[in-house]
């Protein structure tokens, strides 16, 4: 056994099902709203979560044990968030439900110090990339130990096959990737990067544009969603600096076994649409490329967009996020 493995298994996790969630979060007949607890060292934390479970589910496959119908091919997808976001913001919560109508086990997370869970470990460092890895390891004791799974996804035999992830939170996803080879452990067999950043100088001058002084300051404010509310909180340097030092070229050695698809808006104004590029580059071989015209960081439309799809309108501008959605599913079903 590794190190790694060692590391991830000195956590004691629980998990507890609310039976009644706060009241701005609305939930599908097919979802709970969840908190993961991990304790270490004397030190607790809480990842608020929603799980849908699937709606549709393929009897010839299935088999008794434990005295329940289980199917032998029991699947997860994970959907990770970003900056200063939430587990149903933008796609997520239509994704989410996608995805259990194919027959998916669907888990959408808040990242610590974003949405429902717990405040960060340090404020004074931040939301760190590091931080985000300890939470992805957390939530992948619900998979890897039997009794967490039987409690939270109500089944024995389930393994995590998708992660879909924006933004910084597919930099999470692609390091905890290589966390998870280096330890030995399963991976998931698709990767799903919706416009992550590749280059962490873009970050650097992005910030120092909006915020010219943010260096001597020691950080910049941002406004982001913390329970049930959009809430001004302090960003320090520490935490834009643990994103824009990640060494991407690195994630070329995540297994062959793992397939990646990259899905950008072409009018990205927080990405360079480089990035798009270079990740197909960098998984040559194995990626499957999106571009979605008119589209921004987010997936709204620009200023003018035609809107030739007959898109939904939201907020007054175009929702790609129903293409988006569809783009991921046929990925899903092709690969």
């Amino acid at each position: 056994m590794s190190n790694n493995q060692v590391e991830m298994e000195k956590k004691h996790v629980t998990v507890q099902i609310q039976s009644a969630p706060p009241s701005y979060i609305k939930l599908e007949a097919n979802e709970k709203f969840v908190y993961i607890t991990s304790t270490m060292n004397g030190l607790s934390y809480q990842i608020a979560a929603i799980v849908s479970y699937p709606e549709k589910r393929n009897s010839s496959t299935a088999n008794k044990e434990d005295g329940k119908l289980l199917c032998k091919e029991n699947k997860l997808a994970l959907l990770l968030h970003g900056s200063q976001s939430h587990k149903n913001a933008i796609y997520q919560t239509l994704l989410a439900k996608r995805l259990a109508e194919f027959g998916y086990w669907v888990l959408r997370i808040d990242f610590r110090g974003q949405g429902d869970s717990s405040d960060n470990c340090d404020p004074g460092l931040g939301r760190t990339l590091a931080q985000d890895l300890e939470d992805l390891s957390t939530v992948y004791q619900t998979v890897s130990d039997r009794s967490l799974r039987v409690q939270l996804y109500k089944t024995s035999t389930i393994s995590l096959d998708v992660v879909v992830a924006h933004s910084r939170g597919s930099l999470a996803m692609f390091k905890f990737c290589l966390k998870l080879h280096a330890a030995e452990s399963p991976l998931p067999s698709h990767l799903i990067n919706c416009a992550g950043r590749y280059d962490g100088r873009g970050l650097i001058e992005r910030c120092t544009r909006l915020h010219p002084h943010w260096q001597a300051e020691g950080g910049f404010w941002a406004n982001g969603p913390r329970n049930g509310e959009y809430k001004d909180f302090w960003i320090p340097l520490s935490e834009t600096y643990s994103i824009a030092g990640v060494c991407v070229p690195e994630f070329a050695t995540i297994p062959q076994t793992c397939s990646v698809m990259s899905c950008y808006g072409m009018c990205d104004h927080i990405v360079p649409i480089s990035a798009a590029s270079n990740y197909a580059r960098l998984f040559e071989g194995r990626h499957s490329l999106k571009l979605i015209e008119n589209a921004d960081h987010n997936y709204y439309g620009i200023e003018g967009d035609p809107n030739a799809l007959g898109l939904p309108i939201r907020r007054g501008r175009v929702n790609y996020s129903p293409l988006v959605v569809d783009l991921i599913m046929e990925y899903l079903q092709d690969t």
